[in-house]
């Protein structure tokens, strides 16, 4: 179950390079983009998009923040003649930048089957989920800590915090497997449950070796972005058990990604003096290897052959909210812990606190 952001995906070279000087291909009347990830970097004159498992990189010239305004816009509500008026480029570069998008397969070939096959549905969760975990890395949080110009509480908390995920997800999944409809889907769910039930132990006994604060661990209160992400996953699990699934296997670490990640963990522990505390923190990440978790949805869907649109469509989109609810764990963790006045670990607040 553990989400392992630092330096777990793997960086390929990109694929393709895109001259903006392609010819025209036909077009879509109001052309959408494929959802990715845009990685920026404003000192050079590249920009890669990332899009499942491709890497696609786009050699600009002219204005940069045109080019992302430009994408911006590329949602399907807007026409060419539109996009050109709106971000001030000539209908012909902006016939040029789409038609290369369109020659790529960057844009999006909507279609109104009812039903998706099950073995496609699953390559493609996948590979957006390779995309999504490696956006959840981009997050400043986890570069700070790697340069080391956030204090240690920072670490501290982000240890905490992800010991209150351990803990919390699994009993909240535990509760929704009786309303899970299909059977098979219901036993892939109870087992998972299970097996990281008490995964939160380990951090808790590694945890309340903390000066100071090591006995009030067990006590204390997660932030709200550590909350958030759980009643996410919870309101997801009510909705839909295949979101709940794909939502899972957003955040199981894949086997590829586990040296790097362990390795890159053990360099920022040992910068903020911490190495033991992350030691259960590794070995949840290779049980849940050696169990198979980042196999769920396979294992969730092996009986099936095709799966209902709708419900496909609300899975990926609940996938790419939990994404975002890491943003905000993230974010939490740095607001919280980065203050020298709050109180750590996080107490629970009583009425007698009033």
């Amino acid at each position: 179950m553990m989400h392992v952001p630092l330096g777990a995906i793997e960086r390929p070279q990109p694929t393709l390079l895109l001259d903006l000087d392609m010819p025209n291909v036909a077009l879509a009347a109001r052309p959408r983009l494929r959802h990715c990830t845009l990685i920026e970097d404003p000192s050079e004159t590249a920009t890669t998009l990332v899009v499942g498992r491709d890497y696609f990189k786009i050699e600009r010239t002219g204005d940069r923040s045109r080019f992302l305004h430009l994408k911006s816009l590329l949602d399907g509500r807007h026409d060419l003649d539109q996009l050109s008026s709106l971000t001030g480029l000539s209908l012909a570069s902006v016939s040029e930048v789409v038609s290369a998008f369109a020659e790529l397969g960057l844009l999006q070939d909507r279609q109104d089957a009812p039903t998706i096959t099950a073995q496609a549905f699953i390559e493609q969760v996948e590979d957006s989920a390779l995309m999504w975990r490696r956006q959840i890395e981009l997050h400043p949080l986890l570069a700070r800590l790697a340069s080391g110009d956030v204090r240690r509480e920072v670490f501290i908390g982000l240890l905490i915090e992800t010991y209150h995920y351990v803990k919390l997800l699994p009993a909240v999944i535990a509760d929704l497997v009786p309303t899970v409809e299909d059977e098979h889907t219901r036993q892939v769910l109870a087992h998972y449950a299970e097996e990281e039930r008490l995964h939160y132990l380990d951090y808790e006994q590694a945890l309340s070796s903390l000066d100071r604060i090591g006995k009030w661990i067990s006590s204390s209160h997660p932030t709200v972005g550590t909350l958030s992400l759980v009643r996410n996953f919870e309101a997801v699990g009510r909705r839909s058990a295949l979101s709940l699934v794909c939502c899972l296997q957003l955040i199981e670490a894949r086997l590829f990604e586990a040296p790097a990640a362990e390795a890159d963990l053990r360099t920022i522990a040992e910068r903020y003096d911490a190495e033991a505390l992350v030691e259960p923190f590794i070995q949840h990440m290779k049980a849940d290897l050696d169990m198979g978790h980042s196999g769920i949805l396979r294992e969730a869907l092996k009986y099936r052959e095709a799966i209902d649109a709708d419900l496909a469509h609300q899975a990926v989109n609940d996938m790419h909210d939990v994404k975002h609810c890491f943003d905000v764990f993230h974010d939490s963790v740095l607001q919280y812990y980065g203050d020298i006045s709050n109180y750590i670990p996080r107490p629970k607040v009583d009425y007698f606190a009033l």
